[in-house]
């Protein structure tokens, strides 16, 4: 690798990291939104991660690109190894570190994502349940058929407690 190659390489990981962290810190705003209710919030926050997911996608294709220009043709999967067979230097250093910080940071949204992920899920079943009640559905899912989708149907009570 050219003495250039590693710092390209260098800004190209810190790009990712500084993208993952704010990436983590839009996850840490939406669990803080669906666990208050804000839909305000939730919206922006919402908003903000699907633009920065595009960024941190296009950085992530842009560190695989490289990787397979210098020839590692792994890409980002191969990276530890090409950095561990790296000579001790101030750049293989500064890789080690960029690298560990985003695979530390890739697991921390990970779960912070499957954790919203999770309230989302639990605000929709019980949003579904309000339905069903308004709705007449008596919540006894023995009295539940089958339709031609295969999809379950409750049966209906007798009569709609409202009707809007």
């Amino acid at each position: 690798m050219t003495a250039n190659k590693p710092k390209q390489l260098i800004d190209i990981l810190q790009t990712m990291v500084d993208l993952s962290t704010q990436f983590n810190e839009l996850l840490l705003k939406e669990k803080n939104a669906l666990e208050n209710s804000n839909s305000k919030l939730l919206l922006d926050v919402s908003t903000a991660k699907k633009s920065l997911a595009i960024r941190l996608e296009n950085s992530t294709k842009t560190a695989h690109t490289f990787l397979n220009n210098i020839k590692l043709n792994k890409g980002l999967y191969g990276l530890g190894d090409f950095i561990k067979r790296m000579k001790p230097s101030d750049s293989q250093r500064q890789l080690t570190q960029h690298w560990l910080d985003i695979q530390s940071l890739t697991e921390a949204n990970k779960q912070l994502n499957d954790a919203n992920g999770a309230i989302i899920e639990l605000n929709r079943r019980h949003a579904q349940r309000s339905i069903d009640i308004l709705h007449g559905h008596t919540g006894n899912n023995n009295s539940a058929t089958y339709g031609a989708d295969g999809q379950a149907m409750k049966k209906r009570a007798g009569r709609k407690i409202s009707v809007a």
